[in-house]
């Protein structure tokens, strides 16, 4: 491995996680856009702190992050934590009995902190299409870059 952060083996951590806090199968543009905004949660008013602190850069992360969780996602298909389901038109994924079982040995502090922070996202955007919390999150970015002096 040549990174131990944003690796694929995290992003596949953080998604398993993630995909054990649903109760449907979700899709891959889905689990993008909440991921970020479970580890980005306080510019979204759903925390008072990031899980992986503050990074003026998070957005432009976010652009290149849709590659890492499809890795991510593939990668617990293949190692069978994870199932792609066809499922409302387009494939989505979801977690297996053995991808539940692995979740409960990750009792790490980060591990609670992001599904406590998880739950609070999936509330937050119950009925919202991934297509709008994308939407959401660039408009935050471009309002950051330009809060920055940028124009």
């Amino acid at each position: 491995m040549d990174r131990l952060f944003n690796s694929t083996f995290e992003n596949s951590l953080r998604l398993l996680l993630l995909l054990d806090e649903y109760d449907m199968p979700q899709t891959l543009d889905m689990l993008y856009a909440v991921d970020f905004m479970t580890i980005y949660s306080e510019p979204f008013g759903l925390s008072e702190q990031n899980l992986n602190g503050d990074n003026d850069l998070k957005y432009s992360e976010f652009a290149s992050q849709r590659d890492l969780v499809k890795k991510a996602l593939k990668e617990l298909v293949l190692n069978g934590t994870a199932e792609a389901v066809s499922y409302k038109d387009g494939l989505s994924y979801i977690i297996t009995p053995e991808g539940e079982d692995y979740c409960g040995a990750l009792t790490s502090e980060y591990a609670r902190e992001y599904r406590k922070a998880a739950k609070s996202v999936i509330n937050a955007t119950k009925g919202k299409s991934e297509r709008s919390l994308i939407a959401e999150i660039f408009k935050l970015g471009g309002k950051s870059y330009r809060q920055e002096g940028h124009q």
